[in-house]
């Protein structure tokens, strides 16, 4: 790791100031037919698994509660991939999906008091809201497209940002839960938008779209405006992208902001791999924080205890 590097990693840990601040993610391990679900610290050091690879298609899409001590994950270990709890303080598993139906995706409102997720409703992917253990669950999209997937809170625990193919081309929007009204904030007619995270500060949106033809990580403001491409220095023909010819791989890309809202890590591809890369909030100082022999998936980053 050259100075300039070092220097740019360790100024990014301490101006965050969380010595508890990881990234975790999904990664094969070995021979396994699935992943597991590790932790990094942000400058690339200190791996280790945190949830173990158990059966099927494994773990992934980790997200962690407010207060640092439960992860929410999906998991194949209950038959076809369902949401599940993971108490970091006693390393035990609770499932929380009850019915046959396909569960992923899910995040812990800014309370943890809540959760929001996707859930396949016959061909249609639609999203839901519970309570923290999966209970009382209300459908929110019934008036959407058939694809609405990956949904997160804003900052204020009032609305719901997700992406939606409502137009017949994917959006990001965002919808009220006081009143149920919906917004289009990408209103983009040149590509697909979709995978949104929303930073703690709740002034922004990060995004992946493929309006340009690769696979870039944008900023905007929360109301839609000031889109910004944060990553056209790794555009090659490795990250060349289309939403619906490549849709299968769409679940791999996903974003998350530092707890102080300075950097973002995301997931891209510049080689043969998926890696995980972190950025400042202005696309400067893209550094990759990943570079094994195996692909990294669906980061978060949060505070752990």
């Amino acid at each position: 790791m050259n100075l300039l590097k070092t220097t740019f990693l360790f100024c990014l840990i301490t101006s965050v100031g969380y010595s508890q601040s990881k990234i975790l993610f999904a990664r094969k391990q070995g021979n396994d037919r699935g992943w597991s679900i590790l932790s990094i610290d942000p400058n690339g050091s200190t791996e280790k698994v945190v949830i173990p690879y158990s059966s099927g298609m494994g773990e992934y899409n980790p997200n962690i509660s407010p207060d640092g001590k439960t992860i929410l994950f999906n998991t194949y270990r209950y038959g076809g991939w369902k949401l599940a709890l993971y108490n970091l303080v006693t390393a035990s598993t609770k499932k929380i999906s009850y019915s046959s139906n396909y569960y992923t995706n899910g995040v812990f409102s800014p309370k943890g008091d809540m959760i929001v997720y996707e859930k396949n409703v016959g061909r249609n992917t639609h999203i839901f809201i519970a309570d923290k253990n999966g209970k009382d669950e209300t459908i929110l999209t019934n008036n959407m497209g058939k694809e609405n997937r990956i949904p997160v809170w804003s900052a204020d625990g009032r609305h719901i940002i997700f992406y939606s193919d409502k137009n017949g081309i994917n959006d990001i929007y965002s919808i009220a839960l006081k009143n149920k009204k919906v917004t289009n904030l990408t209103n983009n007619i040149s590509g697909n938008d979709f995978a949104p995270s929303v930073s703690p500060d709740g002034k922004y949106i990060a995004f992946f779209s493929d309006r340009n033809g690769y696979l870039d990580l944008y900023k905007m403001d929360i109301t839609g405006t000031n889109q910004i491409n944060l990553t056209s220095t790794l555009q090659s023909t490795y990250n060349s992208y289309n939403y619906y010819k490549d849709r299968n791989m769409y679940w791999r890309f996903k974003s998350s902001w530092s707890p102080d809202s300075s950097a973002i890590v995301f997931t891209n591809i510049t080689t043969d791999n998926f890696d995980l890369f972190v950025t400042k909030i202005d696309g400067n100082d893209i550094k990759q924080i990943t570079n094994s022999s195996n692909s990294e998936y669906t980061p978060v980053w949060a505070t752990v205890h």
